[in-house]
């Protein structure tokens, strides 16, 4: 009765929820919405567009059709009964309605695990579980999965990290009953080396496999051109005492062989990993080079170098024979060093003179090959040369010298330094003899002269001695003997030399000393300790004096004030000077007064060193002193008196 009166009144029913895809697993239950809004007519299912009748324990309501919730409960689902598109259909409300129901289809997915998973390569599966690719190129791989439903979810693996294929996964219908799909994913990837031995997955996610994931795998075979390492030698190596062994490691797939060669040659000197050096000599040093090859290709090649040190020997100085090295004195001598040595040598230069028990260092050159050049040379270069090369090996410095190189110099006479001018004192009647020593090439011819006297032999006082070689090559002592030397032979001798080459002399002074008398040394000390007695005495009268310069310049001074003022008178009459002043008077003649005369100090002859008797016996008048604390001083001129400010000097 109320679903008639609703129809009558216009009210038409709908669809409030309709059925979704929904997914079952075999065995499951699964629950197909349909609810109608005032629904009037009757509620209906089919699947495939097929009915679909109410069959207890299969399928039944879920809910209450007359209440307008006509959704269907499927039990034991079975993919072959159940997987399929379902709609929901509610039939007119009246026989004369237009509101028939009919819902979207809804898909029933009865769910199949996918029976396999399978990797391909090359278009074909690989049953041996190893996939063999090639690194640094593209390797396209597919993984395929069979009768899963839904298709399951294909993901790649690398090891336990995931990548990404290029493609998307590409799903196909299964014909037949099975109601499965055909899911293929593809890989397009550029493997590694490192990559090589590690696992590659496929995995395939669906809700009806018991672990939830099914999937294949297979080892990688990663294929790859060689690369090598080398171990570099040893920096010390010394010959005949070190072994050497250097490795060539290569990591390749597949292996690789080997191939060691020296460098600047083309034979292969060893095939295997390992060069050794068995007490190794220097005809082993050089540089060697490491290569590997394989299929795929060939390693770069790399380079050790071995160096085999070895110390100095075959030290010689070039040019250098039985013979002397000759040179000519004021020239250059250049002398050259050369060993044969790993490291290179240090080279040190000695020198040995005659008379020289050991050779003494005079320079040190570094570098092989050096040069010793000796400029302007005198005779005193002459003596043994000998070149020292050195090198360290292991810490210890290992050293070799060479023969001695000898040489010798021309050139005209050279008189030694300290023999070219000196003078020599002699003890009256002393023998004595004088020497020069010089050196000369070739042979010299030498005289010894007194002035313009040549001496020679046969003179009973002074004898020439024959010319004495020193130790020095080509040079000479030259003696002179003098016996019982006399006070007429002190003078300047000469000694004069030369050869072809040129000519020089020295000049010696020879001075005589008499004996001193052992009195007249005591009477030199007596007197000088005298004087010293004497000297301390004034220097003690000086201090206790009261009569210092400056005094006296005061003194001077006001005499001249007097003389000014016109307190002190004086005229000359008859060559005769008088001088008087009211405390003093003096009377002598001009032409006979002296400066020591003028000067009055406290003494008995007012100043004079002379005594009276010498005063008359010169005509001098007799003066007599009258004491006066300031003594005045009158300067005479041609008889007459001057200004005493502008003739008295202090």
């Amino acid at each position: 009765m109320e679903k008639n009166a609703l129809s009558l009144r216009g009210i038409k029913q709908s669809f409030e929820k309709q059925a979704t895809e929904t997914e079952v697993n075999p065995g499951g239950t699964a629950v197909m919405d349909c609810k109608v809004i005032n629904k009037g007519g009757s509620c209906v299912w089919q699947k495939d567009r097929r009915l679909i009748g109410i069959y207890p324990g299969k399928y039944e309501w879920s809910g209450d059709p007359e209440q307008g919730d006509c959704s269907l409960k499927v039990l034991s689902a079975r993919a072959d009964l159940d997987d399929g598109l379902w709609e929901c259909q509610v039939t007119a409300s009246t026989f004369d309605s237009v509101d028939y129901l009919n819902s979207e289809p809804a898909r029933l997915i009865v769910r199949a695990p996918p029976s396999s998973v399978e990797i391909y390569y090359n278009s074909s599966k690989d049953s041996t579980a190893i996939v063999t690719v090639n690194s640094e190129t593209k390797n396209r791989i597919k993984c395929i999965s069979e009768e899963g439903n839904p298709p399951p979810s294909l993901l790649w693996f690398l090891g336990n990290q995931q990548i990404d294929s290029a493609y998307d996964q590409s799903d196909d219908p299964l014909d037949g009953l099975s109601k499965g799909w055909r899911s293929i994913l593809e890989l397009d990837y550029t493997f590694r080396k490192d990559d090589n031995g590690k696992m590659l997955r496929c995995v395939a996610n669906h809700e009806a496999l018991t672990e939830k994931t099914l999937e294949a795998k297979a080892m990688l075979n990663v294929q790859y051109v060689p690369t090598i390492s080398i171990s570099q030698a040893p920096d010390d190596i010394e010959e005949a005492n070190d072994s050497v062994f250097v490795t060539c490691v290569a990591d390749a797939n597949p292996p690789a062989t080997i191939i060691w060669r020296k460098l600047g040659s083309p034979e292969i000197v060893s095939i295997q990993d390992k060069l050794e050096f068995i007490q190794i000599n220097r005809t082993n040093s050089g540089t060697y080079t490491c290569e590997a090859k394989n299929e795929l290709g060939a390693s770069e090649v790399i380079q050790v170098e071995i160096t085999v040190k070895y110390p100095p020997n075959d030290v010689k100085i070039e040019g250098v024979t039985n013979a002397p090295v000759t040179g000519v004195v004021g020239g250059s001598v250049r002398l050259e060093c050369r060993a044969d040595s790993v490291p290179k040598p240090h080279f040190s230069w000695f020198r040995k003179t005659d008379g020289q028990k050991e050779a003494i260092l005079i320079g040190e050159k570094a570098g092989m090959g050096e040069y010793l050049v000796l400029n302007n040379v005198s005779y005193r270069d002459q003596g043994e040369y000998f070149c020292e090369a050195s090198n360290k090996i292991k810490g210890n410095i290992r050293k070799a010298r060479s023969k001695p190189a000898i040489l010798r110099l021309s050139g005209p006479p050279e008189i030694g330094p300290r023999f070219s001018e000196r003078t020599i004192t002699v003890e009256l009647g002393k023998d004595t003899t004088i020497h020069v020593e010089f050196c000369a090439e070739p042979a010299p011819h030498h005289l010894w002269r007194m002035g313009s006297t040549v001496i020679t032999e046969g003179n009973g006082k002074f004898t020439p001695l024959a010319l004495v070689p020193t130790r020095r090559p080509s040079c000479y002592e030259a003696k002179l003997a003098i016996q019982r030397v006399e006070l007429e032979d002190a003078g300047t001798y000469e000694f004069h030399v030369d050869n072809s080459r040129g000519s020089a002399h020295a000049t010696i002074s020879l001075r005589v000393a008499e004996p001193v008398p052992l009195t007249a040394v005591v009477a030199v000390i007596t007197g000088c300790l005298v004087f010293l007695i004497l000297i301390t005495l004034c220097l003690l009268y000086a201090f206790r004096s009261d009569r210092w310069c400056f005094r006296v310049k005061d003194e001077l001074k006001s005499s001249a004030d007097l003389l000014d003022n016109g307190k002190l008178n004086g005229h000359i009459k008859n060559g005769y000077v008088s001088a008087s002043s009211s405390q003093s008077s003096v009377k002598s003649k001009a032409s006979d007064l002296r400066y020591s005369d003028l000067q009055l100090p406290k003494s008995s002859n007012n100043g004079s060193m002379r005594s009276k008797a010498d005063q008359v016996a010169h005509g001098l008048p007799s003066v007599t002193a009258i004491p006066s604390p300031k003594p005045e001083i009158i300067h005479i001129t041609n008889g007459s008196i001057s200004n005493l400010k502008d003739k008295v000097d202090v």
